[in-house]
């Protein structure tokens, strides 16, 4: 089992901001939520934390936070480096590697290259199983166990969260794209998944929009596969055509 060395550490404050460098006094990570400060933390999302080799940012002549990474490690293998792994830092952490981070445009300026010569190698994305404490010089090795990768393709990462909603509880865009790890810019997609995807496979009648209001357009029979799961609807006649909205305070789902 290789070991690799934590050398660098940063927080985001808030999307659009600058990164803070906590290199000198270390970060605290919070199971199923993330990185205690930082603006990616959320139990839904699946990229609470961002990690990255030292020896990919070397190939591109880059600096630690040059691509607004949370971690930095150095002496980990490529190949052990993948989505699915579990990385065991410090005392007690344990980071569940998501997927590939994407490149974008935030980090266009530093490459001084096409951004798509850098796909693949810009970072893992990752939850925290178990949250403790995280210093530079810190040892993190690899576990033996697995879980299983998030799809690189939104679609696919869609139906996986899709799948998760619980019995009785709905999601709305907001918190699909927050569970498919995408921008918000996503949202104008989710009907088209939604018109894509098979009811009879995956539980969609669980969907609604940002209001709470049901989506009949898309998903049939959403009102009797909602009330079935003991799920109160109400009709507002104050609209034309007239809809049904159901109270998202109640029935929304926000992880676990």
């Amino acid at each position: 089992m290789s070991r690799a060395t934590i050398q660098a550490l940063f927080l985001k404050p808030a999307k659009g901001q600058a990164l803070v460098d906590v290199s000198a006094i270390g970060m605290t990570m919070q199971q199923g939520h993330g990185i205690v400060g930082d603006c990616q933390g959320h139990p839904l999302s699946p990229r609470q934390v961002l990690v990255l080799r030292r020896e990919d940012l070397d190939a591109f002549n880059l600096h630690a936070g040059d691509l607004r990474e949370n971690i930095v490690l150095a002496g980990l293998p490529e190949a052990e480096f993948v989505p699915g792994a579990v990385l065991h830092g410090g005392k007690c952490v344990q980071i569940r590697l998501t997927f590939h981070c994407e490149p974008c445009k935030r980090i266009a300026h530093v490459l001084g290259r096409p951004i798509k010569e850098i796909v693949g190698k810009r970072g893992i994305l990752g939850t925290v199983l178990a949250g403790g404490e995280l210093r530079c010089g810190d040892a993190v090795l690899v576990g033996a166990e697995t879980l299983p990768p998030l799809s690189n393709v939104p679609y696919n990462r869609f139906l996986s969260f899709i799948a998760s909603v619980p019995y009785a509880k709905v999601v709305s865009y907001k918190e699909i794209v927050l569970g498919m790890g995408v921008a918000n810019s996503f949202m104008r997609v989710i009907p088209h998944y939604l018109q894509k995807t098979a009811p009879e496979h995956y539980p969609i009648h669980r969907v609604v929009d940002t209001q709470g209001r049901l989506l009949p357009h898309y998903i049939p029979n959403q009102i009797e596969a909602l009330q079935a799961e003991g799920i109160a609807v109400v009709k507002l006649d104050s609209i034309e055509p007239a809809g049904y909205q159901l109270d998202l305070k109640r029935y929304g789902w926000r992880g676990k």
